[in-house]
């Protein structure tokens, strides 16, 4: 995978990734977005964090865009967290109550996919001497 095009998946899968920092703000509005419910204060201070979390996750791989030296800790880290996630909803794909989610799994087994593409396929220590 060339530099350019690594760069460029890294910025638009960290941006969409940064998305849920809306959660963290306005957790009923997102979940609501997502066909999702929380009905408790605990839920919906977990739902909130995790909304943060995510969205430093993105905001690592933007930085990692650009900051090669950083770039495959960040990216096998994006990689097994969004794994994690794609695993946990396709063993409950048939939940009724995690059906917002189904296109959360879609856009990470992409990432993941082409995160394992750039990991493996480069194959090279030297990508952080590229930038």
């Amino acid at each position: 995978m060339s530099e350019k095009l690594i760069k460029i998946i890294l910025i638009v899968t960290g941006l969409i990734t940064m998305l849920p920092i809306l959660q963290f703000f306005a957790p009923e509005w997102m979940l609501q977005q997502q066909a999702l419910a929380v009905s408790d204060d605990v839920g919906r201070l977990f739902a909130q964090h995790w909304g943060l979390v995510v969205f430093c996750m993105g905001a690592l791989l933007v930085y990692s865009a650009t900051y090669s030296v950083a770039r495959r800790p960040i990216v096998t880290a994006n990689l097994i967290q969004k794994l994690g996630l794609v695993l946990l909803l396709l063993m409950n794909w048939s939940n009724p109550a995690l059906q917002g989610l189904h296109i959360v799994a879609v856009f990470d087994a992409i990432c993941v996919v082409l995160y394992a593409v750039y990991l493996f396929g480069s194959g090279k220590i030297s990508d952080a001497k590229a930038d």
